[in-house]
């Protein structure tokens, strides 16, 4: 699996820090990672698409701005397109963009950034873009597993076990507080 991480939009705190979470979670999944540059320009070819490692995500979640470099242009929807007279029309260049992207082995794109970004990354999936669904899949797997996990740790703790079964019972952690039940 490849995904690609996008900013859009204008630099906000903490995008940083999602680029570096998205890139780590990835990567200790096995998946490769790239970042495209200034939005989706970096697949229109007007910037560039970067691999994106543990080290290269080291030390970035306390700077400011996107070391992707955001911008809020980039729509491939309405891209502006240069004209001989110097002028800019907008341009539909997302078949392009699907195109370059698939040339690449790109599978999923996260798209960081506010309205205009989720948008533009929802028409993108209405055009063919897929979707990895390891979020659900995951979440499905670890409550499966969080159940068996449960059901071990109370046939090997007793105490623990019950409290975990009076809290599932819906009764108040009070009751049930340090593996001791109160009255």
């Amino acid at each position: 699996m490849r995904i690609a991480i996008s900013t859009g939009g204008g630099d906000a705190p903490g995008l940083n820090a999602v680029i570096r979470a998205a890139v780590l979670s990835a990567i200790n999944r096995g998946w490769d990672v790239v970042g495209i540059k200034r939005g989706y320009a970096g697949l229109l070819g007007e910037d560039d698409v970067v691999p994106l490692t543990k080290q290269s995500v080291r030390g970035i979640a306390h700077l400011g701005g996107t070391i992707l470099r955001a911008t809020n242009r980039g729509n491939p929807f309405s891209y502006p397109r240069k004209q001989p007279d110097g002028t800019y029309l907008p341009e539909d260049r997302s078949d392009e963009l699907l195109e370059n992207a698939r040339k690449m082995g790109i599978d999923a794109v996260i798209s960081i950034g506010g309205d205009g970004s989720l948008q533009i990354a929802l028409q993108l999936c209405n055009k063919g873009m897929k979707i990895h669904r390891g979020a659900e899949d995951d979440r499905q797997r670890r409550q499966r597993h969080g159940d068996d996990i449960r059901v071990r740790h109370s046939r090997e703790h007793g105490d623990r076990g019950d409290r975990q079964a009076a809290y599932d019972r819906g009764e108040p952690r009070s009751r049930h507080r340090h593996g001791v039940f109160s009255e």
